[in-house]
């Protein structure tokens, strides 16, 4: 009994014994795990600190004179060399701390750092927010930056949003809040912040918004203005967005509000003051700042900071940036000097052009005509920003090359000029009320008919055509069958420059673009990532290409022609609705004249007409028949012409084209010409492309060289084979009375006998039967050659009449043009009212002349 006793004590004495150590090893293993935790905890707290340590030794030194004057922002063209500072100290005038009244200073406080007089340089409470915002939404979400921050991010450190930077701007914001007093740093900020309209400062910010010099002279509500603007100065522009800038402007007036430095009484009261009566009435722009670059860099500033969102629009002006663009400088003072030349006869001074020439074969943007009245960033950009309806220089994109890529029609396929109708029932008219029957996709291309124009697109279906058009940069959405015309909400000259740039590439697409790379502060780079894309086959671009050579050689594009350069391009105009003609008492005219034409070397695009169907006058304003209509092809003309190079190569045609005489066909497609017609158009390719191009201004001058060229053969032939001494005298004989054979056709015959019976006498006596009948046949060749070429002449000056006929048709008729397309879609901006038909049929009927 006392054995088993014995026993249970034991067992009990072992079973805490257990549990005992088992404790302690639960103990051992929560005391290992805390000091790992610790020593964990410790390596990053010195890792974090060393890394900071690091940061804040590469942060930059505090200069005074960093701290007074931003880093501007410069522009370098294609070459490298600086054509532009941004930032101009001319756009500044400074102001000392105490001539700034309080309730400026209290504005500009409370939205910005509320905190400002409490804080040394960081806003923690602020800070943790941001963190917290940033780590919900992603960094970079929310800033957390004091005026202290700012005034460091603005004069010494890059823009980007990184840690790093975020750790040497606190850093150098605790350095600068020891050195410097709350008001200077507040003067510092004000005197360098960036207002909008190319003014820096708050002083020139009063002056440029409310003509005001004396800043204590501004009300409450301009002051909230005036403090809310730097957040997003072009957005809340209160001439451009008057809605936007008040909405700003109410945010800071409740920030002061809770700030405490305005009762809600004043905040209300200021509240309800419209922009219009706090603003002065009419913005005026700085006019000393007008150079060529402007409406180019007015572009970089449009892809960088409002398209791709590359950098803020503070630091575009303020961030330091080295921006390397695809300017080709002397092309960009070409473009100026021209849009401004007097010898343009501009039909008054408030006619307007936008300009845009890229590169073919990169889609690089080279120039930018912004417009005649173009001064700053900031202005109305005519050649990349405003959109007007294109009218027939859409034909190539909507109708004709989908008709290509998706049918495989050749150049010559047959459509009927002919009364017709849209699908819903409404006519559509020709420019020149006449129809012309069977005629050939070249042939209607050549002189812009509109009735084929709509077949084709009908043809190919309106989806297929607005995704061709799409894969070229231009959006139409929705789209009807009147956008075949012209007849939707409009382009720019920038986006056809891109679209026609891709007919002389190849097929291949390059969205047009003007940076090629930005150098930040601290060294590192940004640069694009765009590639081109297959937006068509190379037969589509390339037989395209082909009858818009013809557009220029002998079509409505004639006066865009330049001798011996390979010009393929596009006339456009858009009408005038016949409820507006009636309304004024207009007479004959258009709202808009377009050419876009394109060579292996560049594509250009060229707008002209109003901005408005109203002058600030009220005076009606449009494009008259007298001779205004065709400035936009001798702008074309010219600025082509002088940037060319004169040796460059024509347009390759593409394996997968066969030539047919003048006509075009794809390789192994339903439409094929024979095989002997093919062979011959192969040989004749170059030649018929070289007489297209030198119908319009020397239309004899091929024949003629070629019998020139018969000539010397005959020649060459003639000294083998005569050996005596009176070789040379015979031989000038010879020419002598070839030259009077071509300026006296009538007479040829007769020359011509009694050359034959001269040369038969000398062969004669010295080389027999043989050689007589071999110079017999080398004449009769001649004699045939020449009647081939009295009858090509014949026919080229029929051709001639009939294109002369047809152009006197077509100015005799322009006083009967029918706009019924016109009414039903022109833009806003022409008609000066708000109303918009969702009618299929909205569209411009194209009106071309040559």
């Amino acid at each position: 009994m006392s054995d088993e006793y014995t026993s249970r004590q034991e067992r009990r004495r072992q079973q805490k014994q257990k549990k005992t150590r088992s404790h302690g090893r639960k103990r051992s293993l929560w005391k290992k795990i805390l000091l790992g935790l610790c020593a964990a905890f410790l390596l990053a707290v010195i890792a974090c600190g060393i890394t900071i340590a690091v940061m804040i030794h590469d942060a930059p030194t505090l200069k005074a004179s960093d701290l007074q004057t931003p880093q501007s922002t410069r522009i370098y063209d294609q070459d490298g060399k600086l054509v532009s500072t941004v930032f101009h100290e001319e756009n500044r005038v400074k102001i000392h701390i105490d001539d700034v009244p309080e309730t400026v200073k209290d504005a500009v406080i409370s939205i910005e750092d509320k905190r400002f007089r409490d804080h040394h340089g960081i806003d923690f409470h602020r800070l943790f927010g941001a963190v917290f915002a940033n780590v919900k939404n992603g960094w970079g979400a929310e800033g957390g930056s004091t005026i202290t921050q700012q005034v460091i991010k603005r004069s010494v450190l890059t823009p980007e949003k990184t840690l790093k930077r975020k750790v040497q701007e606190a850093w150098l914001s605790l350095k600068l809040e020891r050195k410097y007093s709350k008001d200077e740093i507040l003067e510092m900020y004000l005197n360098n912040v960036y207002f909008g309209h190319r003014a820096y400062g708050i002083k020139t910010a009063s002056k440029t918004y409310f003509g005001e010099n004396n800043l204590s002279k501004l009300n409450i509500s301009q002051a909230a203005l005036l403090a809310g603007l730097p957040n997003a100065p072009s957005a809340d522009d209160p001439f451009k967005h008057p809605e936007r800038a008040q909405k700003r402007r109410d945010q800071v007036l409740s920030a002061m509000e809770s700030n405490h430095v305005i009762s809600k009484q004043q905040a209300d009261k200021a509240k309800a003051k419209p922009i219009s009566e706090i603003i002065r009435k009419e913005e005026k722009k700085q006019e000393n700042n007008d150079d060529p670059y402007n409406a180019f860099i007015d572009t970089v500033y449009e892809q960088m900071v409002n398209q791709k969102k590359v950098v803020s629009e503070k630091d575009f002006y303020q961030g330091g940036l080295k921006i390397y663009t695809t300017l080709d400088s002397k092309a960009q003072k070409a473009v100026y000097d021209l849009i401004h030349s007097k010898d343009i006869p501009y039909p008054d001074k408030h006619f307007e052009t936008g300009i845009t020439l890229v590169d073919t074969k990169t889609g690089a943007i080279k120039a930018v005509g912004g417009g005649r009245h173009f001064k700053a960033v900031g202005y109305t950009n005519y050649g990349t920003n405003v959109q007007n309806q294109p009218g027939s220089t859409i034909k190539p994109i909507l109708d004709y090359a989908p008709a290509i890529e998706h049918l495989n029609w050749p150049t010559s396929h047959t459509l009927s000029d002919e009364p017709y109708q849209y699908s819903d029932g409404t006519p559509i008219n020709e420019w020149d009320n006449k129809y012309w029957g069977d005629i050939s996709m070249r042939r209607a291309l050549e002189w812009s008919r509109n009735i084929p124009a709509l077949k084709a697109f009908q043809a190919v279906g309106q989806d297929k055509a607005q995704k061709f058009a799409k894969g070229l940069g231009i959006k139409i959405d929705p789209i009807f069958e009147s956008a075949s015309i012209g007849g939707f909400d409009g382009v720019s000259p920038l986006q056809m420059a891109g679209a026609y740039a891709a007919f002389g590439n190849g097929g291949k697409y390059h969205e047009p673009s003007t940076v090629k790379k930005i150098v930040f502060p601290d060294g590192k780079k940004w640069k694009p990532k765009s590639k081109p894309k297959n937006a068509m086959h190379d037969y589509t671009a390339y037989m395209i290409t082909d009858m818009l050579k013809t557009v220029v050689a002998s079509g409505t594009g004639t006066q865009a022609n330049i001798p011996g350069i390979p010009v393929a391009g596009k006339t456009g105009t858009t009408n005038i609705p016949n409820d507006i003609k009636d309304q004024y008492g207009l007479g004959d005219g258009v709202l808009d004249s377009w050419f876009v034409g394109y060579t292996p070397q560049y594509s250009l695009a060229v707008w002209t007409g109003y901005p408005s169907l109203k002058n600030k006058d009220g005076d009606v304003q449009y494009i008259r028949y007298d001779g205004s209509q065709n400035i936009a092809m001798q702008l074309f003309q010219t600025l082509m012409s002088e940037i060319s190079d004169p040796n460059m190569d024509d347009f390759k045609k593409p394996d997968s084209v066969v030539s047919s005489g003048s006509e075009l066909y794809v390789r192994g497609a339903q439409y094929q010409p024979s095989e002997e017609q093919a062979d011959q158009g192969t040989n004749e390719e170059n030649q018929n492309q070289e007489e297209q191009q030198e119908t319009t201004e020397q239309p004899n001058q091929e024949e003629n060289t070629e019998n020139q060229e018969q000539e010397e053969e005959q020649e060459e032939e003639q000294d083998k084979e005569e050996e005596q001494a009176n070789q040379e005298e015979d031989k000038d004989s010879q020419e002598q009375e070839d030259e009077q054979d071509k300026e006296q056709p009538d007479q040829e015959e007769d020359k011509d006998n009694q050359e034959q019976e001269d040369k038969q006498d000398k062969e004669e006596a010295d080389k027999g039967e043989d050689k007589e009948d071999k110079q017999q046949e080398d004449e009769q060749d001649k004699e045939k050659a020449n009647q081939e070429e009295n009858k090509a002449n014949q026919e080229e000056d029929k051709d001639n009449q009939k294109q002369e006929d047809q152009q006197k048709n077509k100015e005799d008729d322009h006083s009967s043009e029918d706009n019924n397309d016109n009414e039903h879609n022109n833009k806003d901006k022409k008609k000066d009212n708000d109303s918009e038909s969702d009618n299929e049929n909205n569209n411009s009927e194209e009106n071309d002349s040559s």
